[in-house]
């Protein structure tokens, strides 16, 4: 049995019972980095196991040997450095060549840094589209970026540290200063950090703290749609409500002091103030 299995993007709290399990019992583990799998192992007790390196400059090396030990009936295991395997990780061509020789892979879920930022972004019915990794050069990454100016999905993307101010940048002058973002740093870590803002704002407060420009990073940049669909389905009267009140009082009081008020929508409401912070 061949297992892909999740592990913790941060606090290594973060596993499954059932990943430990399966992680337990493997003959094999395939690991991004050896190094870094073993502090995890060894935290959860699990000890002397066969740790085989697969990245993406062997992954398709090691698949045919993935196939022969499958065969001897071989319990593997396959793990990323953090998150979930073939998500922007090795993986993916893996489970695609065993596929071919009819071998399917088991999921074992868990941490994910798009899910985890996407579970606290507060966006509302919005679908949404994860693009991974936009090109290092700020020319490509433009006209990437370029393909979203009104896009109705949420874009789900990864960045690094070193690039985080020019893509900022990039996005502030492509989608516009106001485009709406939000940006989640070391997720699960001691240092985590969750911003919400425009682009303008965000790259303000992330150039001018050199803590916002250090570990992973993943950004979530909020469609037009979202706005001219929440303020298609309230009146110009519940709008001019909601904004008197919500100069005066917290978020959660003006919608629902606007609801008594005027009616419409709680949902509706407050999306009107995410996307017009």
């Amino acid at each position: 049995m061949l297992y892909i299995c999740a592990t913790p993007i941060g606090n290594l709290g973060d596993i499954t019972l059932r990943a430990l399990d399966i992680l337990a019992k493997a003959d094999i583990i395939l690991c991004e980095d050896t190094r870094i799998s073993i502090k995890l192992l060894n935290h959860h007790g699990i000890c002397n196991k066969r740790l085989i390196a697969l990245h993406q400059h062997n992954e398709n090396e090691v698949s045919s040997k993935v196939n022969a030990w499958l065969e001897e009936g071989l319990t593997i295991v396959q793990i990323s450095d953090a998150g979930t395997p073939g998500i922007s990780d090795p993986g993916a061509r893996l489970c695609s060549n065993l596929m071919q020789q009819g071998i399917t892979a088991h999921p074992l879920p868990g941490p994910s840094a798009v899910t985890c930022l996407l579970s606290v972004s507060g966006i509302i019915n919005s679908p949404c589209l994860f693009f991974g990794f936009l090109e290092h050069k700020s020319g490509a990454r433009i006209k990437q970026l370029k393909q979203w100016e009104a896009t109705p999905y949420t874009i789900c993307i990864y960045e690094s540290p070193h690039r985080i101010l020019a893509c900022l940048n990039d996005i502030k002058q492509t989608l516009g200063g106001e485009r709406q973002l939000v940006i989640g740093r070391e997720l699960t870590k001691q240092f985590e950090t969750i911003l919400y803002g425009s682009a303008e704002e965000l790259y303000a407060k992330v150039n001018s703290d050199p803590n916002q420009q250090r570990g992973e990073l993943v950004l979530l940049i909020k469609p037009l749609i979202t706005i001219f669909k929440t303020e298609e389905q309230l009146t110009q009267r519940q709008i001019e409500v909601l904004q008197l009140i919500a100069g005066e009082l917290p978020a959660k009081k003006a919608v629902n002091l606007t609801h008594q008020l005027e009616g419409g929508s709680k949902e509706l409401l407050y999306q009107y103030l995410l996307d017009h912070k």
